[in-house]
This record gives structure tokens, C-alpha cells and sequence, in this order.
């Protein structure tokens, strides 16, 4: 039973199929099933590529058999402008050295075409999937670029309490750049008496209130000790954003 669902985020879907017939019919379906899409169609790669080179769109779904070459052909050509836009191969042409070139040549999906419905909703779910990590992805791209372009100490731990991410001016307080810090578990920086209190009662806090700020002490790689104004807050996933706001030397090597 087809089941029409309303989405706020609409998608914008060029499809590429020479059977104008069976386009229309996946246009009617998609838009059916989904009050999101916005289905565009192109007949042949030479019409795609200028319609994809001077539109925008959030997804693309291509036959493999084309007048002008296959839905690989127009795969690289995406592939050479966006690395990551979600593309699903949805063709009557099944087999295993047509699904091995083409996720060899990066498509996100590859799905036959067959009789009935059922197809479409399986087409509209894969498409709203990928759509939905592609627009995810590239929102954690921006903030993660915002953080490490930020002037002032930022890191991201996990739930087991190693470094997951941190900015430059975060690594400098520690005397490591990011790589090295990355991946390290935070006990490495600190005296046993300040392992003690953050494990007893400081992140337990955090934990509970969401949130804590306080000072404590870190011993650098190069043997100085600083003491550091911290701002914790726990994360859903169980670790926490922790910022540096303040920090200066106490004793040296």
C-alpha cells in the first residue's frame, strides 16, 4: 500500500532515463509518495551534464543504458564534480560487472528495476536516506571547520574519554599538534590527583547538570605544568566539548 509522506526538505531529483514514459511514471510515484521531491529528467548524458552543470540538485538517479553512453559515463562525470552527492543506478540492466563498475566508480546506490510498485517506495526510501547523511555530513563539515578555525581552545572527547577532535590552540596548551592529539585518552595530560577528582567527582557532574567549569592542572609534553580554566558539557553520546578558556604556566622543566 503506497503511503504518501509530507517532508519539510523538499529534493531536488534529476533523473536520467531515455524512456520518457517510464520517467513520467517515476515522477508520479515519487511525488506520490513523498511531497519532498522535485523530480527534473534529462534523456541522454549530453542534456544531464548541462542541466547538472548549471543547476543545483540534491540527488540524481540515471539508467544505465543511454543514447549517448551509460549512467557510469554520467557517474564519473558527477564523481569529478561532487564526490559525494548521492547517485543511485536505477536500471532493467542487472549484473554483477555492472554493480561492481559502478560502486568501483562511486555510486551510493545501485537498485533493478522491476515490475509493480514496490519499487518506488524502495527508490524514494534510498534516495531520502542518502539525501538526508549527505545533508548531515555536510553540516558536521561546516561546524568542524568552524572549530578549527576558531581562536580559542576547542576539543571534542568521547564517551571513553580520548580526544575525538581538537583545534590547534586546544593541541598547543597540551605542547602536541592535533594529530598526535587525536585518539589519545585525556588521563595521558593529567597528574594522578587531578585524574582522581575529574574521575570521582568532576565528570560525574558533568553528567548529571550537563555541565561543569572550573580550573585544574595539565602537565605539557615538554615537563611544564599549566593551570587551565575549563568549560565542560556533556555530549549525547556520552563524552563532552571541553574549552579551554584560559590557561598559564605554573612551573617549568
Amino acid at each position: 500500500m503506497l503511503e504518501r509522506v509530507r517532508s519539510d526538505e523538499s529534493i531536488r531529483v534529476l533523473h536520467v532515463e531515455d524512456d520518457t514514459a517510464f520517467a513520467d511514471l517515476t515522477a508520479s510515484y515519487l511525488n506520490r509518495l513523498d511531497s519532498g521531491f522535485k523530480h527534473e529528467s534529462a534523456q541522454t548524458i549530453e542534456t544531464a551534464e548541462r542541466r547538472f552543470e548549471s543547476e543545483s540538485f540534491d540527488a540524481v538517479v540515471s539508467d544505465f543504458d543511454l543514447p549517448d553512453g551509460t549512467g557510469i559515463d554520467f557517474l564519473e562525470h558527477v564523481r569529478g564534480k561532487d564526490a559525494e552527492l548521492p547517485f543511485v543506478l536505477f536500471t532493467g540492466k542487472g549484473s554483477e560487472e555492472v554493480a561492481s563498475e559502478a560502486i568501483s566508480a562511486g555510486v551510493t546506490d545501485y537498485l533493478q528495476k522491476r515490475g509493480g510498485t514496490d519499487q518506488y517506495e524502495v527508490l524514494v526510501n534510498r534516495i531520502r536516506n542518502a539525501v538526508d547523511r549527505h545533508r548531515l555530513m555536510k553540516q558536521v563539515d561546516r561546524s568542524i571547520a568552524a572549530l578549527e578555525a576558531a581562536s580559542e581552545p576547542i576539543a571534542i572527547l568521547g564517551s571513553d574519554g580520548t580526544y575525538l577532535f581538537a583545534n590547534e590552540p586546544y593541541a598547543s596548551v597540551y605542547g602536541v599538534d592535533t594529530v598526535e592529539l587525536v585518539g589519545t585518552h585525556w588521563k595521558e595530560f593529567y597528574p594522578d590527583d587531578e585524574i582522581e577528582r575529574f574521575t570521582d567527582s568532576i565528570l560525574p557532574r558533568v553528567t548529571d547538570d550537563g555541565h561543569w567549569s572550573g580550573e585544574a592542572t595539565v602537565e605539557t609534553t615538554d615537563g611544564y605544568r599549566v593551570r587551565e580554566r575549563l568549560a565542560l558539557t556533556h555530549t549525547t553520546d556520552g563524552g563532552h566539548v571541553c574549552i579551554i578558556r584560559g590557561a598559564e604556566r605554573i612551573t617549568g622543566p
